[in-house]
C-alpha cells in the first residue's frame, strides 16, 4: 500500500531563467548554436580556463597542506586579509581596519545572503536596488526578509544620474542601497568617478547605507580604478557594506569563494559576533580549498604578478568582443555606443523579448528575455553569425 504523501501540496518551481537557459543550450541539437547567457568568463575556444595561477597556487597547495580540519566560523584569515587589501588598496585596509568586520562566505551570493540577513535584523529598513538589475538580487533579499523597492538607474543614454541622484536624495535616513561596485550587471553602463564622489556625499548627507555587490573587480578598467568607488566611500566614514565574489576574477567559479566586509563606527567585535552568528546556523563553517588558493596568489609576488597578467588577458578580450560586436552591428545599420562604452561581460544588445524568442528559435543563439548577452560567449569564429542573426531578427519585425 502506497501513503499519502506528506509533501503533495509542494508546488512545481519555476526554473532558474539563466540556467534554465543553459540547459535548452545544451539540449539544442545545432552545431552553430551559441550561448550569450550564463555569466562565465570564456577564452577565444569558448572553454571557461583554469587561470595559470591557480594551477601554481594549487601545486603549491598540495605540497604544503597537512591537514583538511575546519576552518574557523569567519574563514581564513590569510584570505580576509589579502582581500580587504585587495578592495581597498593596502594603505587604506590597514588604516581602517579596525572597523571592519570581515567574513568569508560561500560564493557573492552567500555574501549578500548574510549581509542581507544581519541588515534585515539590525537595520531594519528597506533595500532598494537597480532596475535593471541581476535577477537573483531579488529573491536573496527577499529570503532575508527586507523590504525590496527599486531606483532608477538606465535610459537610452545609458547610466541615468540625474535621475538615480534625485531618488536618493528623497530616501529616508537609514534606508540600504544596493550598489554595484563595477561592472554594472546587466548593463555594462557604470558611474564616472566624479559621479561616484557626488554619490558618496549625498549618501553621507542623507545618513543612507550603501551596500556593494562586487562581482568583477578587475575586469572593467584594472583593479586599481574598479576599486576607486569602495575607496573614496570608505574614505567619506560611511558604515557601508561589501559583497565580493572571486568567481569571475580568478575563474573559480566552483570553488564558491567570496566574502562580506562591514564597516562600522566602532562596533567591528559586536558586527563580527552577529556575522559568526549568521554563518554558523546556516553553514556553520566556509569551505577551504577555494579560499586558500586566491590568498596564496594574493601573498606570493610571482603568483600575483601571473595572476594579474592573466587578469588583464580576460579583461582585454571583453573589451575587444564588445568592440567587434559594435563595429559588425553597425556595418549592418545598427549603431549600439553603449556596447562599445559599457564595460565588463554584460551589455544591452538592444533586442525585444520577441526578437530574443525568434533568435533562439531561428540561430540556436541564447541570451536573456530582456537582451542581455554575456560577450565572452562571442568569438572571432561566432562574431559575424551573431550580427547576422541580431540584424535578421530585427529587420524581421520592422
Amino acid at each position: 500500500m502506497r501513503l499519502m504523501s506528506h509533501f503533495e501540496r509542494v508546488p512545481l518551481a519555476p526554473p532558474d531563467p539563466i540556467f534554465g537557459m543553459t540547459t535548452a543550450f545544451l539540449k539544442d541539437p545545432r552545431p552553430g548554436k551559441v550561448n550569450l547567457g550564463v555569466g562565465l568568463y570564456k577564452g577565444e575556444d569558448l572553454k571557461t580556463p583554469v587561470l595559470d595561477a591557480v594551477k601554481a597556487a594549487e601545486t603549491a597547495l598540495f605540497s604544503e597542506e597537512k591537514s583538511k580540519d575546519y576552518l574557523p566560523i569567519e574563514g581564513d584569515p590569510l584570505y580576509l586579509e589579502q582581500i580587504g587589501a585587495l578592495l581597498f588598496g593596502e594603505v587604506l585596509w590597514k588604516q581602517e581596519r579596525g572597523r571592519i568586520a570581515a567574513i568569508q562566505s560561500i560564493g557573492g551570493t552567500g555574501a549578500l545572503h548574510a549581509g542581507g540577513a544581519f541588515l534585515s535584523e539590525e537595520a531594519k529598513a528597506p533595500i532598494y536596488i537597480s532596475n535593471p538589475t541581476w535577477p537573483n538580487h531579488r529573491g536573496v533579499f527577499t529570503s532575508c526578509g527586507l523590504p525590496i523597492f527599486d531606483y532608477p538607474y538606465y535610459d537610452a543614454q545609458g547610466f541615468a544620474f540625474d535621475k538615480f541622484h534625485a531618488f536618493l536624495n528623497e530616501l529616508k535616513e537609514g534606508s540600504i542601497v544596493l550598489l554595484h561596485g563595477a561592472c554594472h550587471n546587466p548593463t555594462g553602463c557604470d558611474p564616472t568617478l566624479e559621479e561616484w564622489k557626488s554619490l558618496s556625499a549625498l549618501f553621507v548627507k542623507k545618513r543612507l547605507i550603501p551596500f556593494f555587490d562586487t562581482a568583477y573587480l578587475g575586469l572593467g578598467e584594472g583593479i586599481e580604478k574598479d576599486r576607486q568607488p569602495l575607496v573614496h566611500f570608505l574614505e567619506s566614514g560611511l558604515e557601508m557594506l561589501v559583497a565580493i565574489s572571486n568567481a569571475k576574477n580568478f575563474s573559480l567559479y566552483g570553488e564558491r569563494v567570496g566574502a562580506l566586509f562591514v564597516v562600522t563606527a566602532s562596533q567591528k567585535e559586536q558586527v563580527t559576533s552577529r556575522l559568526k552568528q549568521i554563518a554558523r546556523v546556516r553553514y556553520s563553517n566556509p569551505p577551504m580549498h577555494g579560499a586558500k588558493i586566491v590568498a596564496k596568489i594574493l601573498s606570493v609576488p610571482a603568483l600575483r604578478h601571473l595572476w594579474e597578467r592573466e587578469l588583464t588577458t580576460m579583461r582585454e578580450r571583453i573589451q575587444a568582443m564588445r568592440g567587434a560586436l559594435f563595429s559588425k552591428l553597425q556595418e549592418k545599420g545598427i549603431d549600439l555606443p553603449l556596447l562599445q562604452n559599457g564595460k565588463g561581460m554584460f551589455s544591452y544588445c538592444g533586442l525585444t523579448p520577441a526578437e530574443v524568442e525568434q533568435i533562439t528559435l531561428d540561430y540556436g543563439i541564447y541570451l536573456s528575455k530582456e537582451g542581455r548577452i554575456n560577450v565572452c560567449g562571442l568569438s572571432h569564429a561566432n562574431l559575424d553569425y551573431v550580427a547576422h542573426a541580431m540584424c535578421a531578427v530585427r529587420k524581421k519585425d520592422a
